[in-house]
């Protein structure tokens, strides 16, 4: 009998230690998968704050929308593929196709016109530009960021202009109403901030405009939300 009690508790004491092993690991894995979360969504909005401050010291935005300016922070590899730190691979081209009409493949403006859930403002869909991407650790010269994150911010011109022409920001609209002649989406820009870290990936949407309240080198943001 004192030794089928032994081997009683010794069974329970092991299934116990089991018990904890396992939900140590897995709090361990759940702690360690909401720091990299938190991690790329602070690059991501690291990187959105670094277009930001460039675009308010752009000028022209109609070079921007065209794709013609790009931020400094541009690795140039915006048609290419670049390893991220999981170690799969990203097409960029692809991915800026992905947003611009809902497919990886290449697609002209007809496809980019078309009413979508994602895009239902038709001819004003914006047509989206790579305009930052590069590792985060290289973001700041000469500084130590201890970041593997590959980040992407994409620009288009604000889904509220009326003017038909998503790739020049703020002309007059394209069909006037009386009730509201003047172009709402003038003088904004949408961004669109991804970051992909180890194992995770995390974006922001915002809108950004030029604030007559303040000087001419700032911009407001004037909608800020993470989005999938």
């Amino acid at each position: 009998m004192a030794l089928i009690a032994v081997m009683t508790a010794s069974t329970l004491l092991l299934a116990l230690g089991l018990s904890l092993a396992l939900t140590t690991t897995v709090e361990t894995g759940i702690a360690a998968n909401h720091r990299d979360g938190l991690q790329s969504l602070h690059a991501a909005d690291a990187a959105l704050e670094r277009a930001v401050a460039e675009l308010a010291a752009t000028p022209d935005w109609d070079a921007v929308l065209a794709g013609a300016v790009t931020a400094t922070f541009n690795d140039g590899r915006g048609a290419g593929i670049v390893g991220l730190p999981d170690g799969s691979a990203l097409d960029l081209a692809g991915e800026t196709n992905r947003l611009r009409c809902g497919t990886r493949a290449a697609c002209g403006d007809a496809d980019m016109d078309v009413v979508a859930a994602a895009r239902p403002w038709g001819r004003n869909n914006p047509r989206w530009q790579i305009y930052a991407c590069g590792p985060l650790a290289q973001l700041l010269p000469d500084a130590a960021i201890a970041s593997r994150a590959y980040v992407i911010v994409w620009v288009a011109d604000d889904p509220s202009e009326n003017d038909a022409d998503p790739r020049r920001d703020g002309q007059p609209p394209a069909v006037v109403d009386p009730r509201n002649p003047g172009n709402p989406g003038r003088g904004a820009l949408w961004l669109h901030a991804r970051a992909y870290g180890v194992g995770s990936r995390r974006t922001i949407d915002a809108i950004v405009e030029r604030d007559a309240r303040s000087p001419a080198s700032r911009l407001r943001i004037r909608v800020w939300r993470e989005t999938t």
